[in-house]
C-alpha cells in the first residue's frame, strides 16, 4: 500500500522539520553554556569535595557528548530525507 505526498506536504515536513533543527541548534548551544558554566563553577568553588566537583565536570562533559550525537543524528536524517524527497 503505497500513498504519495504531494509537494505541498512535502514542503510542510520539511519546514517543521528544519524549524525543530534549527530549535535543537538553540537548545545546543544553551546546553553547552550552561554545562560550562557548571565545570567552570565546580572547579572554582571551595566548598565543594572533589568528588562532586568531579560528578559535575563528567556529567557535564557526557550530557554535551550526548547533545552532538545527537545534533549529527538530526543532520544526517536531515539529509536522507532531502535526498529522498528530492
Amino acid at each position: 500500500m503505497s500513498e504519495s505526498i504531494d509537494n505541498t506536504e512535502i514542503e510542510s515536513i520539511a519546514s517543521e522539520f528544519l524549524k525543530l533543527t534549527n530549535d535543537f541548534a538553540a537548545f545546543s548551544a544553551d546546553c553547552a553554556f550552561l554545562c560550562e558554566a557548571f565545570t567552570a563553577i565546580a572547579g572554582e568553588q571551595e566548598d565543594l569535595n572533589e568528588f562532586t566537583s568531579y560528578g559535575i565536570r563528567r556529567y557535564s562533559n557526557s550530557l554535551k557528548e550526548q547533545v552532538i550525537a545527537f545534533d549529527g543524528k538530526i543532520h544526517q536524517l536531515q539529509t536522507r530525507m532531502r535526498e529522498q524527497l528530492t
